[in-house]
């Protein structure tokens, strides 16, 4: 599972140090239960953390962004898209900011994965 883990989830999620942090940070996640758990992964646009809807930014430019917004420091949002990578914006060049309940997760994530490995992956996770 572990395994499974460091693949499929570690460039968007932490657990001990180790991961990126796009995503939810998952340390504790076993405490979740296995059917939460199983939810948050088959399900990912089910209970999306506000910290981690989808925005889609809207310049005055035309040009038009996606991510989750990472913070705002003074006039500025720290916007996070899928790769990871961070732009900043300034508030004052966004015409239009829509936030979507979604989760940057593929919502077929769960199906990306090999029955035998995802069910590895779940036991691990469970024991976090």
């Amino acid at each position: 599972g572990e395994t499974v883990f460091k693949t499929q989830c570690a460039a968007c999620h932490q657990i001990k140090g180790q991961g990126g942090l796009i995503g939810p940070q998952l340390d504790g996640i076993g405490s979740r239960g296995p059917d939460r758990l199983m939810e948050d992964i088959l399900d990912p646009n089910r209970n999306v953390d506000i910290h981690f809807r989808l925005h889609t930014l809207k310049l005055h430019d035309g040009t038009t962004l996606t991510g989750f917004v990472r913070g705002e420091v003074g006039q500025v949002i720290v916007l996070v898209d899928a790769a990871g990578n961070e732009q900043r914006i300034a508030k004052g060049d966004i015409a239009e900011d829509t936030e979507l309940a979604q989760s940057l997760m593929p919502p077929a994530f769960g199906q990306m994965i090999e029955p035998a490995s995802f069910n590895h992956l779940v036991a691990w996770l469970l024991k976090q």
